[in-house]
């Protein structure tokens, strides 16, 4: 079974000092200009047709201000970058009209500053796929952040989260789509662990001001195989954050650097 979600055309958002709308720079006009689009005020906007005269609508919305900064921008605009061309690629395979858009989130805590990108978009079959792109720069230092440059020395956060996440875990997937009964398969902890493919490996993350969000599946996984297998019953795929775990840092301030949320 496969769980899709729909999602409206999303505003940015953004959760910290920075703007709270996209900044029609010229920078930004230029960088979508230089990866095939045309800014139209919110979105870097075109259309991709394929040889069976099917189109593709793509939008991405663009961080106009971290475009710009040496911290951010190199990073940032080769997401971008790979994603227009991954998507006008996939367009030329397509045989009906389909869409791709790409919206994000900002927050901010301390010096780490958390971008997720949601990217919405036609595949194969009936229901849009949704996937979570993020990335975390510790802005006084100048580089990127790995889930585990945010943990004390010596501790790997795929064997140290887990049982820190799990009281967190359980109401989320309990909460998660489609409405099921709590405490069913595939909503069961133990299928969510970063050993597990429907956690993503905990790829997609970003601080908050006063949480770690993980985002699971990062990316749509077509199916899960449990232990107990049986090719006469059907197996779940899932959708790209289908489950969103919202962990408060003070749950984990034993774990976390003291810039980052620890103690």
């Amino acid at each position: 079974m496969h769980i899709g979600k729909v999602f409206g055309a999303a505003a940015i958002t953004v959760a910290t000092a920075l703007s709270s709308a996209p900044l029609a720079s010229a920078s930004v006009e230029s960088f979508c200009g230089e990866i095939g689009g045309g800014w139209d005020g919110a979105y870097c906007h075109t259309t991709a047709p394929s040889p069976r005269k099917a189109v593709r609508d793509i939008k991405l919305a663009l961080p106009g201000d971290l475009l710009d900064n040496p911290t951010t921008g190199t990073v940032l605009k080769d997401y971008l970058r790979n994603l227009m061309n991954n998507w006008r690629d996939a367009a030329g395979k397509m045989a009906a009209d389909s869409f791709a858009e790409e919206n994000f989130q900002t927050f901010q805590h301390g010096p780490a500053l958390s971008t997720v990108f949601h990217e919405s978009y036609h595949a194969d079959g009936p229901f849009p796929a949704n996937a979570y792109r993020t990335f975390t720069f510790d802005m006084a230092q100048g580089r990127r952040l790995m889930l585990a440059d945010i943990m004390k020395p010596g501790l790997d956060p795929l064997v140290t989260l887990p049982p820190l996440v799990h009281p967190f875990l359980i109401p989320a997937l309990d909460a998660a789509p489609p409405g099921h009964t709590p405490g069913t398969y595939p909503f069961v902890a133990d299928r969510w662990t970063p050993d597990k493919v429907f956690s993503g490996a905990y790829r997609a993350w970003a601080l908050t001001p006063d949480e770690l969000i993980l985002y699971l599946p990062d990316y749509p996984v077509p199916r899960d195989t449990p232990v107990d297998y049986n090719p006469q019953i059907m197996q779940w795929s899932m959708d790209g954050g289908t489950v969103q775990v919202h962990v408060p840092l003070g749950a984990l301030a034993g774990v976390l650097k003291p810039e980052y949320g620890g103690s």
